[in-house]
């Protein structure tokens, strides 16, 4: 196929990502209705985990193992897209 012709296809990247973020924010937004009145709440864009990876104490033998860059890491982990927090717990996060 030409590239004349590429371009006049409908791409499906072109709405499957737009239906992704709807999807999305229904799913909170159900999520926000269903814990109203309850000790549950959900949160967008969690940061407690993006260093979960950083601080992690390893032996000799394993760190030998490991590639380790000449610039320290100080961002590691993973970032989910929300986080369900159970309010009546003494810990909160933000």
């Amino acid at each position: 196929m030409g590239s004349d012709a590429n371009r006049l296809r409908k791409k499906w990247q072109d709405y499957s990502g737009k239906n992704a973020g709807i999807a999305e924010q229904d799913f909170f937004e159900a999520l926000e209705i269903i814990f109203e009145n309850t000790e549950y709440r959900i949160r967008k864009r969690p940061k407690e985990f993006k260093k979960v990876y950083v601080d992690v104490e390893l032996e000799e033998q394993e760190l030998a193992e490991i590639y380790t860059p000449q610039e320290e890491i100080t961002n590691h982990g993973v970032f989910p897209d929300y986080a369900i927090d159970n309010r009546t717990t003494k810990k909160q996060y933000t």
